[in-house]
C-alpha cells in the first residue's frame, strides 16, 4: 500500500492525499497535483506490513522531492 502526502508550508505537518495499491496510481495523483502547482513538495511512502511498539503501521519513503 502506498500513501501520498503533500508537505505544507510549515514543514511540520503534511496533508494526506490518499492510499493506493499500486505505485502507478500514486504517481498519477502526484502528476495531477504538480500540474496545479509545480513547486509542490510531496512524499510517497510504502507501508511495510508491520507495526511499531506503539501499534502504528511502519512505512518507508519510496520517493520525495
Amino acid at each position: 500500500m502506498y500513501q501520498v502526502y503533500i508537505k505544507t508550508e510549515s514543514g511540520f505537518n503534511r496533508k494526506k492525499l490518499g492510499e493506493f495499491k499500486d505505485i502507478e496510481k500514486a504517481h498519477e495523483i502526484i502528476e495531477a497535483e504538480l500540474a496545479k502547482d509545480e513547486n509542490l513538495e510531496y512524499v510517497i511512502e510504502e507501508t511495510t506490513g508491520s507495526v511499531d511498539i506503539y501499534g502504528e503501521m511502519t512505512t518507508r519513503v519510496v520517493e520525495e522531492n
